[in-house]
């Protein structure tokens, strides 16, 4: 099977997300002003600015969970089997180690998935984030047709030690994904390991 040109970013999506609720609001605002300002417009305003900030702080998540849950059942429908799914905050990833098939669902590309033999990994590993004796971010990371793709286990706004269960909770499960992919690696290369 040839390399996919694998995209984690939609850059019209991207874009869309962040300057459509501005536009729509800048849109309502210039119709309230050239239709003259008063009581009626003033709240319709407000309102349109709301689900303008709810859209930004709640809209790109809610998408990316939805099309997700369909990708997903459009997998299950199709053989793949997902004997190990992580879903993280930005992108999911599916191990299928009987078939020897990895799937990939980001979120600022949520409508498009990939679905690729697993001998097309050609590096895996388990990043600690391990500084200044503690940890801020864990995440297993694997390079597939030449893309670089990170999935955090753990993420904080602060350095835990590295004895925390946070962490260890966290390694534990980068290294569960890490040993699934590598098995269905060996199931997509012919039990040749990576």
């Amino acid at each position: 099977m040839e390399p996919q040109k694998i995209r984690k970013v939609y850059v019209p999506y991207l874009l869309e997300n962040i300057f459509g609720p501005i536009l729509v609001g800048a849109i309502f605002t210039g119709l309230g002003i050239w239709a003259g300002m008063n009581g009626v417009t003033t709240v319709i305003i407000v309102v349109i600015y709301m689900g303008c900030f709810f859209w930004w702080c709640f809209g790109p998540a809610e998408l990316y969970k939805n099309t997700k849950r369909k990708h997903l059942q459009e997998l299950d429908g199709s053989g793949f089997i997902r004997n190990h799914t992580f879903n993280a905050d930005g992108c999911t990833v599916a191990a299928d180690v009987v078939n020897g098939k990895i799937a990939i669902i980001f979120k600022w590309n949520p409508k498009q998935y990939y679905v690729l033999p697993a001998n097309h990994i050609t590096n895996l590993w388990v990043d600690d984030g391990k500084m200044l004796g503690g940890s801020s971010r864990v995440s297993f990371l694997f390079i597939v047709d030449g893309v670089k793709v990170r999935v955090n286990t753990f993420t904080s706004n602060r350095v835990w030690s590295m004895s925390s269960n946070y962490i260890l909770e966290a390694i534990s499960k980068a290294d569960l994904m890490v040993e699934n992919l590598r098995k269905a690696y060996v199931a997509a290369n012919g039990g040749n390991t990576l």
